[in-house]
């Protein structure tokens, strides 16, 4: 989690080991002897941010035919919403690393968001066939929820003194997630 706070607020260039062992309190030379370096303590945190996240959906994502698959959309909206809400900095560094092709983009998306955009774009074809979702292709729609889902919370200080609401009561993100699948299902 610390590891996770300094590498989105200071990019993984601008983050230190020694920010993050003080962060986490620990000494500096435990993140050396379990991690080596930065990169592999940079993967272990984005790893674990991402387990966290396929915890969070897994079981919205599981294959359930029996289920109103309305519902089921509304559910993984959701989830995904109060998982930003409650880990701000896991959009902030994937924001700041997917905006250039390098070794860490490529890692990112090769291990974890292709595999959940290609999950998802299944549902969302679906959903689409059944014209419960707009006929717009799964990648306009993935990235429209990721940035309506994520920027209130990534950017959680603006928001407060803009609109004077606080984007990071359990209020707020329920409301959000409301009115992004709001938003989805009238686009029709």
């Amino acid at each position: 989690k610390a590891a996770l706070g300094e590498f989105a607020e200071h990019g993984f260039d601008g983050a230190r080991m020694r920010a993050i062992a003080d962060a986490a309190e620990a000494n500096l030379g435990l993140l050396t002897y379990y991690f080596q370096d930065k990169v592999r303590l940079w993967r272990a945190a984005v790893s674990h941010a991402f387990e966290q996240l396929q915890s969070e959906l897994a079981e919205v994502l599981a294959p359930r035919p029996e289920d109103d698959e309305r519902v089921e959309l509304a559910l993984l909206v959701q989830r995904f919403v109060r998982f930003i809400a409650r880990n701000p900095e896991f959009m902030q560094l994937m924001n700041d690393e997917g905006k250039r092709d390098g070794p860490r983009m490529r890692w990112l998306a090769d291990r974890f968001v292709r595999p959940l955009y290609d999950v998802i774009r299944t549902r969302v074809e679906h959903a689409q066939a059944g014209g419960l979702l707009p006929p717009i292709h799964p990648a306009h729609l993935h990235y429209l929820v990721l940035g309506a889902a994520g920027l209130a919370f990534s950017q959680a200080a603006e928001c407060k003194r803009v609109t004077g609401i606080d984007p990071t009561t359990d209020e707020f993100a329920d409301a959000h997630a409301a009115a992004i699948v709001s938003l989805l299902a009238g686009a029709r």
